[in-house]
């Protein structure tokens, strides 16, 4: 992959990754539906049992998902992961082993053949993609008809929890600083609308639908804090803007407290699902 056609963004991401491998699923490996799984079992669960499916997994990271998929849907499936971030695909080749093949690619420019893949699913990375016509365009090249394609996105944080005081304490900072936030999110993904709209008939799929979901998860209010340094705008800060950022979170949550001294922290995600028209 050449590192000099790569956008501002992308070279971001990529420098992220690179001091923070894993740092997704560590995070949401910990967060929790209202059914008791995680996000990552709801991907999971469109790979059924006894398939001798193939699988991709666009910007697979670590292969968390991926490993997921071959504990529960057994070795019949053929998993395949891509990821620009080749330090994210290393930590993948440790957690997976020899048997999954991993693919050092731009979503954009998928290397396998037309009609060759089961199923595509992607974690936390669809909005972060550049063009994502052309992701969704080349999902549905290498999807095989009736092949479906189903993303985990971000859908901001629920209201007055310990996510919520984070993204509190880290826009005063950053409004103090006088630096624009960061923009990694592609406009069209920001929304219910923007998301069905690139997945229609025009687009080559059909039963496309949006769900809404939270995650949640409860921890100590350091803990939190460690949680809470995995996303991509603590990057941006100085040490004594993080130090300030830090105070200003732990004090603000200090009230949300339960009777464990744990403070719970929600997520709003949104997962679309669509299918290659046959």
């Amino acid at each position: 992959m050449d590192a000099d056609a790569l956008s501002p963004n992308e070279r971001f991401l990529l420098g992220f990754h690179r001091s923070h491998p894993g740092a997704t699923s560590e995070f949401f490996g910990l967060a929790r539906t209202p059914e008791g799984g995680d996000s990552y079992d709801r991907l999971a669960a469109l790979v059924r049992e006894g398939d001798d499916a193939v699988v991709l997994d666009l910007a697979c990271g670590d292969g968390f998902l991926l490993e997921r998929i071959g504990q529960r849907r057994g070795s019949r499936v053929r998993r395949i992961g891509l990821d620009m971030s080749a330090d994210e695909l290393a930590a993948a080749a440790r957690r997976l082993g020899p048997d999954v093949l991993l693919l050092n690619e731009r979503a954009q420019a998928i290397s396998l053949p037309p009609a060759s893949v089961d199923v595509v699913l992607s974690h936390m990375a669809l909005m972060l993609m550049d063009d994502p016509a052309s992701v969704i365009a080349e999902i549905h090249r290498v999807l095989r008809p009736g092949g479906v394609f189903s993303a985990i996105v971000d859908g901001g944080p629920a209201p007055g929890g310990g996510f919520a005081c984070f993204v509190a304490s880290l826009r005063r900072t950053i409004r103090t600083s006088g630096r624009a936030p960061l923009s990694l999110h592609h406009p069209i993904v920001l929304s219910r609308e923007g998301l069905l709209a690139h997945l229609g008939d025009a687009a080559g799929f059909s039963a496309a639908r949006v769900e809404e979901l939270v995650v949640s998860l409860r921890e100590p209010p350091a803990r939190l804090w460690e949680l809470m340094c995995l996303t991509y705008d603590v990057v941006q800060l100085s040490p004594g803007e993080l130090e300030s950022t830090r105070r200003d979170f732990l004090d603000a949550v200090e009230a949300l407290r339960d009777a464990d001294g744990r403070v719970g922290s929600s997520v709003g995600l949104r997962q679309l699902t669509a299918r290659k028209r046959g």
